[in-house]
């Protein structure tokens, strides 16, 4: 996220409207979105139109899957002609360092000078990955433990086929530390993507289970962004205007009502730029071993850790008033756990074999991320180990 270090919340403040407060002192903050974002149905066909001019080889990144589903690699292969073009499939679900070492040789084989992302979260976040690395010398790992880049990624465009993660208008990628059994997340404003469009009818071929996995994930996006310490009045009014619309659109667009799929893929593309500038808390990073370790879908984990995860944020924050806004918006679909089970989710994670004893593991690697410094709330390991365990 664009960080203010000089910005502060007092306890109990955050979430409050300035007549509440009794004063009109606005926080300051920096809001910055390099991204041109084309957003409608059939705006994959003005692809050709934003792309740079002297980009005369391109390297197309997606999985065995969405391109072709979606129909996206069909509509974006065309628009190519006159530039030299590689396809790279090989990207796993929660891609993986070998993923991007691979995407790295095939577009310096192609001398690639742009990168296009077609998919979910993870072949635009391995877009992002092959657009560092194909410009630079260094090991991913090292370049996320904070070794400065060497030279400027290539310029990356991202068409997003699901309506989850948000990666078309972030600065961020997340890799799977496969033989660590570790996620991490990268951040540099050079993965900004440069172009991304957001067509709505790229998602319609999405099974349920995929529109309820992604849009879970959208919605926790917003209200970890809209709690986290690094807000503001501007983010918090975009991240509560996402909450409402997926409370509003979810149910629907999973019976695949295209209006509410629609409005769910819009949803996705301001809940990023929500995380941009909010950034994720606690919840995001709890999830990610539900994730390595079960193979729990991402946005579908975040779920499961919900309910818990506001009960403490209620309980031991210093934002219980936005704890509150939140809490009023839940009520309107009849609670938190009502309207996830609704969607089909069963919560608890020891039906998912999930045992007690693995919790202070997954605490373990939760305690050391970032995440941990722009939530709310005092958090310790046995915090989070509580958190698992009442989620059991």
């Amino acid at each position: 996220m664009l960080k203010d270090m000089n910005r502060q919340i007092p306890p109990g403040a955050a979430g409050m409207g300035p007549m509440d407060r009794g004063e009109t002192r606005l926080k300051s903050f920096n809001f910055h979105l390099p991204t041109k974002v084309l957003f409608g149905k059939g705006r994959i066909r003005n692809l050709a139109a934003g792309l740079p001019s002297d980009a005369k080889s391109v390297l197309v990144v997606t999985d065995p899957a969405a391109g072709e589903k979606s129909g996206a690699l069909e509509a974006v292969l065309p628009q190519l002609d006159g530039r030299e073009v590689g396809v790279f499939k090989n990207v796993n679900e929660n891609p993986s360092y070998a993923d991007i070492e691979e995407g790295r040789k095939a577009a310096r084989a192609l001398g690639a000078r742009l990168v296009i992302g077609i998919g979910g979260g993870s072949p635009m976040d391995a877009a992002k990955g092959i657009a560092v690395l194909a410009a630079n010398m260094g090991d991913m790992r090292d370049y996320m433990k904070g070794m400065p880049l060497e030279a400027s990624p290539l310029p990356v465009v991202c068409i997003p086929t699901t309506s989850g993660t948000g990666s078309e208008v972030t600065p961020y990628a997340v890799f799977t530390d496969i033989e660590n059994r570790n996620k991490g997340g990268f951040s540099h404003p050079g993965i900004f993507p440069c172009l991304s469009i957001v067509d709505p009818e790229l998602t319609y071929s999405m099974p349920e289970s995929l529109v309820v996995n992604t849009g879970l994930d959208v919605l926790t996006h917003a209200l970890e962004s809209y709690l986290s310490t690094e807000s503001f009045e501007l983010n918090d009014a975009l991240a509560l205007h996402v909450v409402e619309t997926v409370l509003g659109s979810l149910k629907q667009a999973s019976r695949k009502v295209r209006e509410s799929m629609d409005r769910m893929a819009y949803a996705s593309m301001a809940a990023g730029v929500a995380i941009t500038h909010g950034g994720t808390i606690l919840l995001h990073i709890m999830a990610y071993p539900l994730t390595v370790f079960h193979g729990i879908p991402h946005g579908r984990a975040n779920a499961l850790l919900l309910p818990r995860f506001l009960g403490f944020m209620r309980e031991k924050s210093w934002v219980k008033e936005k704890v509150g806004v939140l809490d009023r918006h839940f009520a309107q679909v009849g609670g938190v756990e009502a309207f996830i089970k609704d969607l089909g989710v069963d919560i608890g994670l020891s039906r998912l074999g999930i045992k007690e004893e693995e919790l202070a593991l997954f605490a373990a690697k939760t305690i050391i991320k970032g995440d941990i410094k722009i939530t709310p709330a005092p958090v310790t390991e046995r915090e989070i180990i509580d958190i698992f365990r009442s989620s059991l």
